[in-house]
């Protein structure tokens, strides 16, 4: 299948999402701030189509797969399903619809009642939507048992007599059973054995092919996405950072996270030299994402403030690292816990500024106006605090990855990145263009 074939920007999109937003209300009684769980994501698929959503653990791939179906309720957005506005359905429509549109679980083991038969199981969908009579049903689910792999006198067993590979042959029957045209696949096969994850994989290619099915794969797994999906969107901290053709992506990422992500590939020739890009730190929390990018924090390809060109990549580390500390200094300064502490005198939460500057730049060369920032910052946190030292830092060593959110930039024929990289001004050099194969 070509490049064009397998871009599914000539498909007919069954499923369109637009600017989709899914927050959780913070559990603190006074001032806690919303989890940003998916966070302003847009994208389409195509019928026939299988796209992969892929990132970090945390990144909002399952919160993105459940708001699309409706399992959990959208704060902004839309989610169109053959044209229809799913999201303005009623209790009534929606469990209507949910026949068009199913869900397979990540773990076998938790996903069915233990204390129900595999038929029971499979059947359950039938009916709840009052599908045929109660012989069509019987027959359906044996039709389907044989489908999946399994045999038609399985229908009196239990989940407890089957293995891990089996049990989720149950899922994708139970899936199938109302005849659905899109499924969300939640990690289908992180929980079972390699060798049971291809024929699972292979079963889900075959059924796509034999009931003109259409997917959304959400995985962490890199090798699996690239082998099943005909197009990739990686998301970051709620955030789609790329869309594209798997194996162009793949190829030639464009964004900065999708370049981390895949260089962390391992090499089935451990001879071959790999270029890894190793990121500092871990994801902010996404109840408090950067104002900007929020890959800020972390990427390697972040755009520096010209008036500091001087100050080599050592001392970059070091600054990132000295802000990152003052900032979660003064996020903590704002909570009401730790406020409290202070006023009772029993504030014994961490190592002073001024240690914290010795030990990050005491063996590291820095020009003088950047070390003048840096002592002034520890003088501010000592003199008037944490929140006003690291605004201090910010006017001297922000950037605008940190201040504005970048837009979604077209970087080939139906592929989009979101960073500021595209943009003509802030183009980095050859380099960071450089293919990942």
């Amino acid at each position: 299948m070509s490049d064009s074939e397998r871009s599914g920007a000539d498909r007919d999109p069954l499923v369109s999402v637009e600017g989709l937003r899914t927050y959780y209300a913070s559990e603190r009684l006074i001032g806690g701030k919303p989890v940003k769980a998916v966070d302003g994501v847009s994208f389409e698929i195509g019928r026939g189509e299988t796209v992969g959503i892929v990132g970090e653990s945390g990144c909002g791939k399952t919160t993105l797969g459940r708001s699309v179906l409706r399992l959990e309720d959208v704060d902004a957005g839309r989610v169109y399903f053959d044209g229809r506005d799913v999201t303005e359905l009623g209790r009534r429509e929606l469990k209507s619809w949910r026949q068009d549109a199913q869900m397979v679980y990540q773990n076998p083991n938790t996903a069915v009642n233990e204390r129900m038969t595999v038929g029971q199981i499979v059947r359950e969908p039938l009916d709840v939507h009052g599908w045929g009579t109660d012989s069509d049903r019987r027959d359906r689910v044996a039709e389907l048992l044989e489908t999946v792999g399994l045999e038609a006198e399985h229908y009196h067993r239990y989940p407890h007599q089957f293995s891990g590979g089996q049990r989720q042959r149950i899922g994708i029957a139970r899936a199938l059973a109302p005849e659905p045209e899109f499924i969300v696949l939640d990690e289908p096969v992180s929980a079972l054995d390699v060798s049971v994850q291809a024929k699972i994989l292979n079963l889900l290619t075959d059924l796509q092919e034999e009931l003109n099915l259409t997917y959304m794969l959400i995985a962490h797994d890199l090798s699996v996405v690239r082998h099943v999906c005909d197009r990739v969107g990686v998301m970051y901290l709620g955030k789609l950072m790329e869309l594209g053709p798997t194996e162009e992506l793949f190829r030639s990422p464009s964004n900065p996270y999708t370049r981390a992500l895949l260089s962390a590939i391992p090499h089935a020739d451990p001879t071959v030299s790999q270029d890894r890009i190793t990121l500092r730190g871990s994801p902010p929390s996404p109840r408090d994402p950067p104002t900007g990018c929020g890959f800020s924090t972390r990427c390697p390809f972040k755009i520096r403030p010209t008036e500091h060109d001087a100050v080599d990549e050592e001392g970059w580390t070091r600054i990132e690292e000295f802000r990152a500390v003052l900032r979660d200094r003064a996020r903590n300064a704002d909570g009401f816990v730790d406020g409290l502490k202070r006023r009772l005198g029993v504030d014994d939460r961490a190592t002073p500024i001024r240690e914290v500057r010795d030990d990050l730049f005491g063996d590291v060369s820095l020009p003088e106006a950047a070390r003048e920032r840096i002592d002034r910052a520890v003088a501010t946190a000592a003199e008037e605090g944490v929140t006003e030292a690291t605004e201090l830092l910010d006017d001297a060593f922000g950037s605008v990855c940190e201040t504005e959110v970048p837009d979604d930039h077209p970087t080939a024929a139906g592929r989009l990145s979101r960073c500021h990289r595209h943009r003509d001004e802030y183009e980095e050099p050859d380099e960071y263009r450089t293919d990942t194969r």
